[in-house]
């Protein structure tokens, strides 16, 4: 992903190589970061997917990205019944879903979302959380969901959104890449997967052509707390750009990520959209 730096769009192969080798280095991140967040209600993003498959009551679901099992966890707490399977691109997060499912049967593969290793209509729920928006092929992946989902199986899955005014978040992370332009005058913030994922109607659109016939629901919400600079630092740090700067750069960065949230005071929110349907 050093390319970025410089100006160039990285291939798809390299986008797949970085994030690997990302989830190689920091396996659970995401939901180490993400379990910090609550919605207005005090549940989590994952509660919040998870809810949503729970109220089908499906006899198995499919996780898609996986991770480190915390959506799978999240379900299973609601649906004790319900059997559980899950892919991931990365061996150490799959190892971490497995060690959580020690006393419960659960189907894990080693695959790519655009090719899942598993027969038409074979589940009766498939979930997201947070994966998509890094597929650079998302129209594949969703064909895939829409192929190994039964007829009148539940998709759901969770996006980043837009935040409609700017937050603390955006103007901090606004600062970070014009120091970055300073060192790297030919970058550019980069968007890894379709940004037809950012709009109710790229979404809709990617669906109907995947298959789905029916126009997604959406939920926004936001999930936000008053964090750290440690814990900011964590969280931004593990945004995949920062994973291709120099040393002397990152510790500039940090610094200011730092001292942005002073006693505790920094105002942490994501903003993010459910897309939901029945198939």
């Amino acid at each position: 992903m050093d390319a970025i730096l410089h100006g160039v769009a990285p291939t798809n192969e390299q986008i797949a190589a970085y994030l690997n080798a990302f989830h190689h280095r920091m396996p659970g991140v995401t939901s180490a970061i993400m379990l910090g967040l609550r919605t207005t209600d005090g549940r989590s993003s994952y509660d919040v997917v998870a809810d949503r498959i729970a109220a089908a009551q499906p006899a198995n679901v499919l996780d898609i990205g996986c991770g480190d099992g915390e959506l799978l966890a999240a379900i299973l707490t609601r649906t004790p019944r319900t059997a559980l399977a899950g892919v991931d691109l990365s061996a150490e997060e799959l190892a971490l879903t497995a060690a959580r499912f020690t006393e419960s049967a659960i189907d894990l593969r080693l695959a790519s979302a655009g090719m899942l290793p598993f027969p038409d209509g074979a589940f009766a729920a498939v979930a997201a959380h947070l994966v998509f928006m890094l597929i650079p092929q998302v129209d594949a992946a969703l064909r895939e969901a829409y192929r190994v989902l039964a007829p009148g199986g539940t998709l759901a899955f969770l996006l980043p959104r837009r935040p409609k005014q700017p937050t603390n978040l955006t103007e901090l992370l606004a600062t970070l890449s014009r120091k970055i332009v300073v060192r790297y005058p030919e970058f550019s913030p980069f968007s890894i997967g379709d940004r037809a994922l950012f709009e109710r109607f790229g979404i809709a659109d990617l669906l109907g052509r995947a298959g789905f016939p029916a126009l997604p629901a959406f939920d926004d919400f936001e999930v936000r707390a008053a964090v750290d600079g440690e814990w900011l630092w964590k969280a931004i740090s593990g945004r995949y750009i920062l994973g291709s700067l120099d040393d002397e750069l990152t510790a500039e960065l940090r610094a200011i990520v730092v001292a942005a949230a002073a006693n505790g005071s920094f105002d942490y929110r994501e903003s993010l959209r459910l897309v939901s349907m029945v198939r």
